[in-house]
């Protein structure tokens, strides 16, 4: 079922417009509705929001909480809305690749307000739920505004502060749309390409190798970035998994790969699959 990103400025009514969107959803239609929101888990992460959106790292780990719990929580039978600023380019690219991987539609519903009325609704906030003016100010300095003509960005559906929900737009922006067919957009890579194979063994093995080297560091936890490849992380990393494991689960990743060649037809691609992979299979 459907993806519905929300996007657009702190303080933007975000998190209203998705409440609203759920309550249509669920009342209306009787759907499934899960809503994924950054403010529960940047709660959950025992950190004020004002030095999360400053900490690269940190900012980091929450966009890939947030893919994991989207992709997690998409089935045939519910719609997921994440709730969250979602206002890096890059990332709408991801969860796009994602949600398309998974022949999932998937929506963007844009807040559009001026920064200016934007900071206004901040200070009109409780004082603990504010933003801080350098936060605030880099997070509009960094807001990197969709455009409908992106295939990622499409369909999109702007909202002003004041209008009435469009539900009925929304409605048809992801139930009246075929279910997207994985990569058709790409050139398949043939299976008898010898560049296409050698990188997906190596580009795997690589991925390995990083986890392994981890395990020898004695690193355990949660959302753990693998070194030399910046911005992917495992879910969780602990000294129950074993090498036998991560071995196996390469095999079944190659033995899909090549079966399907056409859903990892670029190292990047493969890199981003793989990892997807193992977290669903052995580190989640």
């Amino acid at each position: 079922m459907p993806l519905i990103l929300m996007v657009g400025l702190p303080c933007s009514g975000k998190t209203t417009r998705a409440g609203e969107i759920q309550k249509y959803f669920t009342e209306k239609l009787n759907k499934d509705v899960i809503l994924i929101s950054d403010n529960e888990i940047i709660s959950h992460m025992d950190v004020d929001k004002n030095i999360l959106f400053l900490d690269m790292k940190k900012e980091k780990q929450l966009r890939s909480i947030l893919h994991s719990e989207a992709l997690k929580k998409l089935t045939k039978e519910n719609i997921v809305i994440l709730d969250s600023g979602n206002f890096i380019k890059g990332f709408r690219y991801e969860l796009y690749c994602s949600s398309k991987s998974l022949s999932t539609p998937q929506c963007l519903v844009v807040c559009d307000i001026s920064s200016t009325r934007a900071w206004q609704l901040n200070e009109n906030r409780p004082e603990n739920d504010r933003y801080k003016q350098e936060t605030f100010n880099d997070l509009v300095m960094r807001y990197e505004e969709p455009n409908h003509s992106n295939r990622w960005d499409s369909p999109l559906i702007n909202l002003q502060l004041d209008d009435t929900l469009p539900s009925e737009d929304i409605r048809k922006a992801i139930f009246d749309v075929a279910a997207p067919k994985p990569n058709q957009a790409t050139i398949n890579t043939p299976l008898s390409s010898t560049s296409y194979l050698y990188d997906l063994d190596k580009k795997t093995q690589d991925v390995i190798n990083s986890i392994i080297t981890l395990k020898k560091q004695g690193e355990e936890g949660e959302n753990i970035e693998i070194p030399d490849f910046k911005g992917k992380y495992l879910c969780k990393l602990d000294k129950n998994i074993s090498l036998i494991q991560l071995a196996k689960s390469r095999r079944q990743f190659l033995s899909y790969a090549k079966s399907h060649p056409s859903s990892t037809n670029d190292q990047e691609n493969i890199i981003n699959m793989f990892v997807q992979f193992l977290n669903k299979t052995i580190t989640c």
